[in-house]
C-alpha cells in the first residue's frame, strides 16, 4: 500500500532546534514544544490547514474556534519560518475567513532533523504553496473529513489508523479498468479517490481486532453529475469506474479486501439526492453512502444517522 498519512499527535524533539529564522524585533523568544512539532508535521501530510482545522486537532476547545494560546502559537511558528500563512480568497459580505498554514523551509529541515524523514522523499516544496483556488479548497474539503474523523473516532472505540489522500494515491492507483462508453465501446478509466480511511476497530469484550476501510469522495458540485457523452469527469463515469474497479482483482490485491464503503460528502440535499440517483442508475447500492458537509461533524461522522445508502430512503449512521 503506498504511504499514508498517519499525523503525529506526540512527537518528542531530539534536540533544540535552531533551523528556524530569527523572531521580529519585539516577539517573545519560545522554545518549540512537541506540539509545534506535530502541527509542522500535519502542514506536509495534510498540505493545508486552516488555524481551525489546528485548533480542533491540537488545541481542543467547546466552541472550535481557534483559541488565543492557538492563534499565538501559530504566530510564532510563521514568524521562525517552520510555517507560510496565507489568508483565503473572501468577499466583504463573508467577513475575514481562517489563516491558511502551510509548510515552510524552515519546517521541512526540522521534519528531516527531528522526525527523520526522508529529504529525497519528503513531497513539499514551496510551489506546493502557491496552488490556485480550486484545489486549496478542494483539500481543505478534504482536510474537514479527516478533521472530522480524527476526532469522531476515539467517539465511537475506532482508531483511525491510517489516512491516505490523492497525492498518494495518484502515484499508487495505475491500475485502470475498463469501463463500457455511451458507443458501447471499451473505454480505460483510473479509479483515484480523494482519500483512503483505515481504522482499527477493537471489541472491549473479545478483543477481537477487525480493520474497516471508506474511499471518500468529496463532491464541491464542480463536476456534471451525468452526461450523455460520459464526460471525463462526471460522476457516473466515476462511478462506472468505481463498480468496474470493485468487481476486479485490482482492489484486494491492493487492499486484500473488496468490502470498502465510498462516502461522499457533497455540498448540499438536492446535489446528494442528484448523485445518489446516478449512482443508483449505474448499479451501486449499499457501498456508497453519502452526506453533507454541514452534516459532518465529529460528533455526527460516525455515530448520528446522516448518511443515506444508495438503494435506500432513509438516513443511518456509519457504526452500528
Amino acid at each position: 500500500m503506498t504511504q499514508a498519512t498517519t499525523l503525529h499527535t506526540s512527537l518528542t524533539l531530539k534536540t533544540t532546534p535552531t533551523t528556524g529564522r530569527p523572531l521580529r524585533s519585539g516577539s517573545p523568544s519560545f522554545r518549540l514544544q512537541a506540539r509545534d512539532l506535530a502541527v509542522i508535521d500535519a502542514t506536509h501530510r495534510l498540505r493545508v490547514l486552516t488555524s481551525e482545522h489546528v485548533a480542533a486537532l491540537y488545541f481542543p476547545s467547546h466552541n472550535g474556534r481557534a483559541s488565543s494560546q492557538c492563534r499565538k502559537r501559530l504566530q510564532l511558528l510563521t514568524e521562525a519560518g517552520y510555517l507560510d500563512r496565507r489568508e483565503q480568497p473572501q468577499t466583504r459580505t463573508e467577513g475575514r475567513k481562517p489563516y491558511l498554514y502551510f509548510l515552510a523551509p524552515a519546517g521541512r529541515q526540522l521534519l528531516i532533523d527531528e522526525v527523520g524523514l526522508d529529504p529525497e522523499t519528503l513531497d513539499w516544496k514551496p510551489s506546493y504553496n502557491d496552488v490556485r483556488w480550486p484545489y486549496l479548497r478542494h483539500q481543505l474539503a478534504i482536510n474537514d473529513v479527516y478533521v472530522a474523523f480524527s476526532l469522531a473516532a476515539p467517539r465511537a472505540g475506532w482508531t483511525l489508523a491510517s489516512w491516505t489522500d490523492d497525492r498518494f494515491l495518484r502515484k499508487a492507483h495505475t491500475e485502470r479498468v475498463q469501463i463500457t462508453g455511451p458507443d458501447g465501446h471499451a473505454q480505460e478509466a483510473a479509479v483515484v479517490p480523494d482519500a483512503h480511511a483505515r481504522f482499527e476497530v477493537t471489541n472491549p469484550l473479545s478483543g477481537e481486532t477487525t480493520w474497516i476501510q471508506f474511499f471518500v469522495e468529496c463532491d464541491l458540485a464542480s463536476e456534471v453529475v451525468a452526461a450523455a457523452r460520459l464526460q471525463r469527469n462526471s460522476w457516473q463515469r466515476k462511478i462506472r469506474a468505481y463498480q468496474a474497479y470493485f468487481q476486479s482483482g485490482a482492489i484486494h490485491a491492493r487492499y486484500r479486501t473488496n468490502s470498502i464503503r465510498v462516502l461522499t460528502v457533497t455540498t448540499s440535499q438536492s446535489r446528494l439526492a442528484n448523485l445518489k440517483e446516478v449512482t443508483e442508475a449505474e448499479g451501486g447500492r449499499s457501498r456508497y453512502w453519502f452526506t453533507t458537509a454541514a452534516d459532518l461533524r465529529p460528533e455526527t461522522a460516525l455515530a448520528a444517522p446522516i448518511w443515506f445508502k444508495a438503494g435506500e430512503d432513509a438516513p443511518v449512521r456509519l457504526t452500528r
